[in-house]
């Protein structure tokens, strides 16, 4: 697949928009945005974005949770290219298709897989890409410091799911997307929330 931060320059306060096309430009494939921001000045550069002939710019919106910051141009995207909208069943983002906790759903080409993971809140959910290594991570904590915090077991769950599938790209919800050391990153990370409070 190939990803591409349509935020990464923004001079608003707004998450990462990450756009993502198939490899080879397939009509199968399915453009997705995850997360749409709140940043209104991508709607120009979308308007023009060619991941194949005959593909809309956006197909499908998948929301990572529904926090302003993530999901408040949702509105403005639909009018325009009136996607598909994916999210948590407990999204507060009107209008969704419930994605459950594994759920599997075309991204691209890529067969990818929605982890619900309740903390920053209770609609968080990540998408994990096994075939690439990859993880869109919105909001959820990936950079474990210490084992003095909270998490929640289902956290615990989906953390040691990523773990296990060898996750090497992290796209976050904020920041620039994390290549150097994941896996040592996140063992580190297990291993600390594994020592934390699990509530």
């Amino acid at each position: 697949m190939l990803v591409k931060n349509l935020t990464g320059q923004s001079e608003y306060y707004t998450s990462n928009v990450w756009h993502v096309c198939g490899i080879y430009h397939s009509l199968s494939d399915i453009v997705t945005l995850i997360d749409v921001g709140r940043d209104p000045t991508i709607i120009g550069p979308l308007e023009t974005t060619k991941c194949g002939l005959g593909k809309r710019p956006v197909e499908q919106v998948i929301l990572t949770h529904s926090h302003f910051d993530h999901a408040g141009l949702l509105p403005r995207i639909r009018e325009r290219f009136h996607p598909k909208v994916y999210a948590h069943p407990r999204s507060r983002s009107d209008g969704i298709i419930p994605l459950s906790d594994r759920q599997e759903i075309q991204i691209g080409e890529q067969t990818c897989m929605a982890v619900h993971t309740p903390g920053h809140s209770d609609d968080s959910i990540c998408i994990l890409c096994e075939e690439e290594h990859l993880l869109f991570s919105g909001d959820a904590p990936m950079r474990i410091y210490s084992n003095d915090g909270e998490f929640p077991s289902q956290f615990l769950d989906a953390y040691e799911l990523f773990v296990s599938a060898g996750v090497k790209t992290i796209y976050p919800g904020h920041g620039e997307q994390v290549t150097q050391n994941v896996p040592h990153l996140m063992e580190e990370s297990l291993r600390n929330i594994r020592r934390s409070r699990i509530v």
